[in-house]
């Protein structure tokens, strides 16, 4: 992962789907590994993230990723309630489409009567809480590493924008969410993880070399090692 102050923000971020069904689709440290825009961190202290969900069942595998992200944050304390009040909002509106989040405390910038994430509703256990680990990463402030700046993923570029060009999800979109690694200015290079929670999976025929990079459901050691970089313990003076 690398740490990153870039002069404009990022928009929210997005986990593409090769197909239409979703509008932008489900769319992170020195021996650390990921991206994480340490200016959009959110301050020491407690959290209120506010669940706007459809069922029980989503909202205990949405608290259980949150729970996993806590175990690393000790600057932070999530204070979970119902509703939709919070610093961070989190809705399974069916008006709205993909999985997506802003990136940490850009939430700030959105007005209190919208969500600052989405999850689409699924029936799929699994595939729930592992996106909502995913764009909960996204709300602490961390980025897509499969745009790290040193990614070895050697994409095989027709294929790629064959695969996930969708009315909703145009080539300049492919091309700024996928394709070009992140090099903005104040970039801290850190080792890529294609393990991060934080990369997208990568089926063989879009790599030259042939390779899958299977969905990673669960923190990487080095997401891990990112994210309480990003939210240290602070010192009780």
């Amino acid at each position: 992962m690398s740490l990153i102050t870039p002069p404009l923000a990022p928009p929210p971020a997005y986990e593409p789907l090769p197909d239409n069904r979703t509008s932008p689709p489900e769319s992170a440290g020195r021996t650390k590994r990921g991206i994480a825009d340490s200016d959009k961190r959110w301050p020491a202290g407690v959290v209120t993230v506010a669940l706007d969900l459809s069922s029980e069942k989503s909202k205990a595998l949405v608290v259980d990723a949150i729970r996993e992200w806590a175990h690393h944050t000790p600057a932070l304390r999530f204070n979970i309630v119902e509703g939709k009040t919070g610093d961070i909002r989190i809705s399974d509106d069916e008006g709205l489409k993909g999985n997506w989040s802003a990136i940490g405390t850009e939430a700030k910038r959105i007005d209190e009567d919208q969500p600052t994430m989405h999850l689409n509703r699924t029936d799929d256990s699994k595939k729930l809480r592992s996106t909502a680990l995913h764009e909960f990463g996204h709300a602490l402030g961390l980025l897509h590493e499969h745009q790290h700046p040193q990614n070895s993923l050697d994409w095989d570029s027709p294929q790629v924008y064959d695969y996930y060009t969708s009315d909703s999800f145009n080539e300049a979109m492919v091309r700024e969410h996928i394709l070009e690694p992140d090099n903005r200015p104040g970039l801290q290079i850190t080792p890529y993880d294609p393990q991060s929670v934080m990369h997208y999976e990568i089926p063989a025929a879009l790599r030259r070399n042939g390779q899958a990079i299977p969905k990673n459901t669960t923190l990487s050691a080095g997401d891990k090692q990112t994210i309480r970089m990003l939210y240290p313990p602070v010192n009780p003076t």
